[in-house]
């Protein structure tokens, strides 16, 4: 290549580092003043504020008027909630929020900027500004909302309740398990879970599995729920049935010992069920601890998969003549693996089990 040319491409791709320099120094130099004016307004209003969080006696010296004010205010009720629990019915932020706040997210909702309609997003979940919602629905709709936003949007209508997220969630089809798991903590409650369990049939598969993890997670109680756990048991779906019976040993309850008996032996030999849910089945005997359950126990501790048979032998333990039934075990089971987990456990003190 001609040496000239190779100079020419250096000088420029110098200039771009050089440009790229000043302008990282120029938005730092902006930034500090800004964080300075933010700092001087604050020292010169601290106290007011203060007085009008604690008190609630309100100065008009400190209504904000401009973006570092309105900045300033955002960060100091940030960290008043973040350190302060007010009493019930004593709520100094929401009348400022609501009074010089709420037009400003508006604004900010349709503004251009990714982060600026990122960062009213934020505030809006923080504050809890529940007279927004009809604006957050709107903006689903909009364009420009991208996926980031729509799943803070949906996290925010799910910790103001909103009745309707359930259909919101349902058309949106590319939301993260994790992010909907999340979402559906909020939302769900011991007032709206019926409502998800009647139309359960009829939601997305990726729907039904974290509802049956937040009932485990909330401890969710009632005949109407167990029974909705127990009808899962016969269900065609191999990750429903385990998660049903992952839940059900979490409450440790069950109508009759019969459901997992009849569970079992639906196949023709106990090995052939799928290794997850001989799992879940034999931790949820050991969390019912029902006599009946033990010489399945007895088979599944000579099973194939270790995690199987340890889970097996702990569930064995539990029971109130475990140890025995571990010592026969070791003393007359055929299966050496089955022998060997058993002593293990045997061995174990309550401090490891």
């Amino acid at each position: 290549m001609n040496i000239v040319i190779i100079l020419y491409l250096t000088g420029i791709f110098l200039l771009l580092l050089f440009s790229i320099y000043i302008y990282l120094v120029y938005k730092k130099m902006i930034n500090q003043q800004k964080n300075k004016q933010k700092e001087e307004w604050l020292n010169g209003n601290i106290l007011f504020v203060e007085n009008y969080l604690i008190k609630g006696e309100i100065s008009a010296s400190f209504i904000p008027r401009k973006e570092i004010e309105f900045e300033a205010l955002e960060n100091i009720f940030c960290s008043f909630m973040s350190i302060i629990k007010f009493e019930e019915g004593f709520d100094p932020i929401r009348p400022i929020v609501n009074l010089y706040f709420i037009s400003r997210y508006k604004d900010k909702l349709k503004h251009g900027n990714w982060s600026e309609r990122m960062n009213s997003l934020l505030f809006i979940k923080q504050f809890k500004i529940k007279m927004m919602q009809d604006d957050l629905i709107q903006h689903l709709s909009c364009k420009n909302c991208s996926l980031e936003e729509k799943f803070n949007i949906f996290l925010i209508l799910a910790s103001f309740k909103y009745e309707k997220l359930m259909q919101l969630l349902v058309d949106q089809k590319k939301i993260p398990s994790f992010l909907l798991t999340e979402i559906l903590y909020l939302h769900v409650n011991e007032d709206n879970i019926y409502e998800l369990l009647k139309d359960f049939d009829n939601l997305p598969e990726n729907f039904k599995n974290p509802i049956l993890d937040l009932i485990r997670i909330k401890n969710m109680r009632s005949e109407q729920i167990h029974l909705f756990l127990e009808k899962l048991l016969t269900s065609e779906t191999n990750e429903l049935r385990i998660r049903s019976l992952k839940t059900i040993a979490s409450l440790g309850y069950i109508s009759s010992p019969n459901l997992i008996i009849q569970l079992l032996e639906s196949n023709e030999k106990v090995i052939q069920i799928r290794t997850e849910e001989k799992l879940m089945i034999v931790r949820l005997m050991g969390s019912i601890r029902n006599e009946l359950f033990l010489s399945y126990l007895t088979e599944l501790i000579s099973d194939n998969a270790y995690m199987v048979r340890y889970e097996a032998a702990k569930s064995i333990k539990k029971y109130k003549n475990g140890e025995l039934v571990l010592i026969k075990i070791i003393e007359e089971h055929p299966d050496a693996f089955a022998r060997n987990i058993s002593k293990e456990w045997l061995e174990r003190t309550a401090e490891f089990d």
